[in-house]
C-alpha cells in the first residue's frame, strides 16, 4: 500500500501530462474510451473548476494502474511513472489482525 504525499491535491492537466510524459492525445483517447463504456471521467480523477481541468493524482494513478497497466513488467517499468510515484509516495506496510 502506498501513502501519497503530493504537494498539491489537484494538478492542472498540463502539469500531470508533463510529470508522467503522457501526450494530450493519449489522455483524450483514454477519456473517450472511458466515457463510451458508460463511465464518468470523475472516476479517473478529473475535476473541472471553472473552465480549467484539474486531476486528483491519487485517483488518476489508481485508475491507470487498474485500467491501463495490463502487461505489468517484472523488471522494466515506465521510468516516468515510477519516478512520479516514488517522488510523491512512501510505502506503508499493513499488518493483519492478531
Amino acid at each position: 500500500m502506498l501513502k501519497y504525499h503530493f504537494t498539491k491535491k489537484l494538478l492542472p492537466t498540463r502539469e500531470l501530462l508533463k510529470e508522467l510524459s503522457i501526450k494530450i492525445s493519449t489522455l483524450d483517447f483514454w477519456k473517450t474510451q472511458w466515457r463510451k463504456s458508460g463511465n464518468d471521467c470523475w472516476d479517473m480523477g478529473l475535476r473541472i473548476i471553472g473552465k480549467t481541468a484539474y486531476w486528483d493524482p491519487i485517483i488518476f494513478l489508481d485508475w491507470v494502474n487498474t485500467n491501463k497497466l495490463k502487461n505489468k513488467p517484472k523488471d522494466l517499468r515506465d521510468p516516468n511513472l515510477v519516478l512520479f510515484v516514488s517522488r510523491n509516495s512512501t510505502e506503508v506496510k499493513e499488518y493483519g489482525n492478531k
